[in-house]
């Protein structure tokens, strides 16, 4: 996923762009990884919040989601790591022309790291939507916010679009973590079986 942290500048403004936001990245870097050890137990609940309506397409939503999770937390801890060692080896580096490239190579591939962790999530969250419509657990209207935000996911790779639709489909993942959490704040437990 391209963020707002990368330039679109020429490759040889790259690294000097980086270096001079590098507590940006790093910040970046850490919250990708709350957001990941804080999304995986969501699904989770989410899988058994819905799990009443089919257990096995609960199932898969739940790999699914937390497959993406994982890849996509992956994907942008990979991407900034590849940027801090270029720069902190750039002087090691046999031409400043060869760091540029690498970081190139980088910048470029961030596309294609983040493109898998999006469309599985996406798919997730499309089965997700789709257990919610028909339980009536959820309201519709979220629903249909997982909808979009699935189908945006799965869209990431055809239409090489990957920026936008990952913020419509990480919007539509924070608005399903809201309402699922205002749903389970309501929800009065049952007797333990």
């Amino acid at each position: 996923m391209r963020n707002d942290l990368e330039p679109d500048h020429v490759p040889a403004e790259l690294l000097p762009y980086f270096n001079t936001h590098r507590s940006s990245y790093l910040f970046a870097a850490v919250t990708v990884l709350v957001w990941v050890a804080v999304a995986i137990p969501f699904v989770v609940g989410l899988g058994a919040l819905l799990a009443p309506k089919s257990k096995t397409l609960s199932r898969a939503a739940t790999l699914l989601s937390a497959g993406g999770i994982l890849l996509l937390g992956f994907a942008m801890f990979t991407f900034v790591g590849a940027f801090i060692a270029i720069v902190a080896a750039g002087d090691l580096a046999p031409t400043a022309a060869e760091a540029t490239y690498q970081a190139t190579i980088w910048s470029n591939l961030s596309f294609f790291l983040t493109d898998p962790g999006l469309m599985t999530l996406g798919a997730g969250q499309f089965l997700f939507a789709w257990l919610a419509w028909g339980s009536g657990v959820l309201p519709r209207s979220v629903s249909l916010v997982g909808f979009i935000g699935g189908l945006a996911g799965l869209l990431t790779l055809a239409v090489y679009q990957t920026s936008l639709l990952a913020l419509v489909q990480i919007g539509a993942f924070a608005i399903w973590g809201i309402a699922t959490g205002i749903v389970l704040l309501r929800h009065k437990p049952g007797p333990l079986a």
